[in-house]
């Protein structure tokens, strides 16, 4: 008889945590939820009884949970400290420890899979064109190159037989967070502020849904197989230049703005998908996805 697969969620609290558990539980997939506050965000998220939350700090020097071996299990890991600036190397220190303690996990499971999420923050500055999983690495902020760090261990793990690492933009949704440039100007068009932006000609796609993230990432885990060590990054399809979404943006959400071009300082990127269509990814339409988040931007305005 077949043996069911199980998931372990890391950072099951976080934003992108509640759009990955709402889907793992509506495909029916048997859940095990970590965080320091799992059991509460889960009762938040109103999840039935196949997703069971364990209050743990990952982050802690020592680990006081232990594994569950009646099943293999993949560990889709969101659990990553967001290192605010003034504090970049305490930060540094709380995401090697998470990221050991992932490890920890994995030793005593016997399917050690990872579904990492990771950020582009790891390229740091690209010199424009289209950023794909090829392109090397320049001059990344501290928490790209904790990132990378993270992705490193996880490859290098003998522990580990698959470490898929997602490099993920700007995430879009309900209480997506306000640092998110995406938020920033949605912000400033319903309060009826002039924005300012360059680049008008560029076709964003810096941006995704965390709702098509987590499918994205319950469809890795439930594979069968997965390559050893992939890095691949991913954004929505490219659409309509940036003019033309904030424009409909600014329509969307009936602002009365001034929209200003300013001179570029820096070369814009995008996002090349072709490695992450590969292991299943259907990138939306960019315009569909600006769409959605200003729906829900206004509801929750």
């Amino acid at each position: 008889m077949a043996v069911t697969k199980s998931v372990i969620v890391t950072g099951a609290g976080s934003f992108l945590g509640e759009y990955v558990l709402k889907a793992l539980d509506a495909a029916e997939i048997d859940t095990i939820a970590l965080s320091r506050q799992a059991v509460a965000a889960c009762r938040r998220y109103g999840l039935s009884a196949r997703v069971k939350p364990v209050d743990v700090d990952l982050s802690a020097p020592r680990l006081n949970w232990s594994l569950p071996l009646d099943r293999p299990h993949t560990i889709i890991n969101l659990a990553f400290d967001r290192m605010v600036a003034n504090s970049s190397a305490h930060g540094a220190e709380i995401n090697e420890r998470l990221t050991r303690n992932v490890l920890r996990l994995c030793r005593a499971s016997k399917d050690s899979k990872i579904v990492n999420a990771s950020s582009m923050s790891v390229y740091g500055k690209p010199e424009g064109g289209l950023v794909s999983e090829d392109t090397a690495p320049l001059f990344p902020s501290d928490y790209g190159i904790a990132k990378l760090q993270a992705e490193q261990l996880f490859a290098d793990a003998p522990e580990v037989v698959s470490a898929v690492s997602i490099r993920l933009p700007a995430l879009l949704g309900r209480d997506a967070h306000s640092e998110n440039w995406l938020v920033r100007v949605a912000q400033s068009l319903i309060q009826n502020e002039d924005l300012t932006y360059s680049s008008p000609d560029f076709r964003f796609n810096n941006a995704v849904m965390a709702s098509d993230v987590a499918m994205f990432f319950v469809g890795l885990a439930m594979r069968d197989t997965l390559p050893p060590d992939v890095r691949v990054p991913i954004g929505s399809a490219p659409g309509p230049c940036l003019a033309d979404i904030l424009e409909q943006m600014r329509s969307d959400l009936n602002s009365k703005s001034r929209l200003k071009i300013l001179p570029s300082k820096t070369s814009s990127f995008g996002i090349d998908n072709s490695a992450a269509k590969k292991l299943g990814y259907r990138p939306r339409d960019v315009m569909e996805t600006i769409k959605l988040f200003v729906q829900d931007f206004a509801q929750n305005a």
